[in-house]
């Protein structure tokens, strides 16, 4: 014990600045709600009317939006807390399900918006 002194990147970890607890949700809930808008806004770019196997790019942008709605889910998966009893199926079903929910409901406003910016004045 005298001589084991502790490795370079142990004693540099150690003084590394650690984010409280309180940033570390604040910081997961606002890359959720990020990623949520970030596939929001790509589907608003997406021709989807008139998707179809020979329409790659609407096949594109829609799987790219799968793709960041996956990754908000995901993290929120990680953020939902395994103390509360459930089953890890019920905590992933809870975020995919919270992430489907929020991404239709701004999805909808986005359209309303865009069609009340857009009609005759």
């Amino acid at each position: 014990m005298l001589f084991n002194q502790p490795s370079r990147e142990a004693a540099t970890q150690s003084r590394a600045p650690r984010l409280s607890p309180q940033a570390g949700r604040l910081l997961n809930a606002i890359a959720v709600f990020a990623l949520i808008s970030a596939a929001t806004a790509v589907m608003m770019l997406c021709p989807c009317d008139s998707v179809g196997m020979h329409d790659h790019y609407a096949i594109s942008l829609v799987a790219l939006a799968f793709l960041l709605g996956g990754t908000a889910a995901y993290l929120l998966y990680r953020h939902l807390q395994p103390d509360f009893g459930i089953t890890k199926f019920l905590r992933a079903f809870s975020a995919i399900a919270i992430v489907g929910v929020a991404f239709y409901l701004e999805l909808s406003a986005a359209m309303e918006f865009v069609s009340w910016l857009a009609r005759p004045r």
